[in-house]
């Protein structure tokens, strides 16, 4: 006999409309606390009631530590991009 337990998802809550326009404070408030409600209109489900996810926020300036590639940037900044590629040259001759 297997002992692995499961997680069972909750049955969502159904109301009619009349009593989601009577309780939509308190059915938005289950709602962003995570149950899942449908509303119903004469016995058909209509639509339903979820959470929303919430926005990602950036992150502010200068609050990641960027490591090593911080380092390969100072690299960058500090090559001689004017001096003269003696590869290029080789290949094309291109000193005057």
């Amino acid at each position: 006999m297997s002992t692995a337990t499961t997680k069972a998802t909750p049955t969502p809550t159904s109301v009619s409309l009349y009593d989601a326009k009577t309780h939509l404070s308190e059915l938005g408030e289950r709602a962003a606390a995570g149950e899942e409600i449908i509303v119903t209109k004469h016995g058909k489900p209509r639509f339903k009631l979820v959470a929303v996810d919430p926005p990602k926020r950036r992150p502010l300036p200068g609050s990641i530590d960027l490591g090593a590639a911080k380092a390969q940037w100072t690299a960058l900044a500090e090559y001689d991009w004017m001096a003269p590629d003696e590869e290029i040259e080789r290949l094309f001759g291109t000193r005057e």
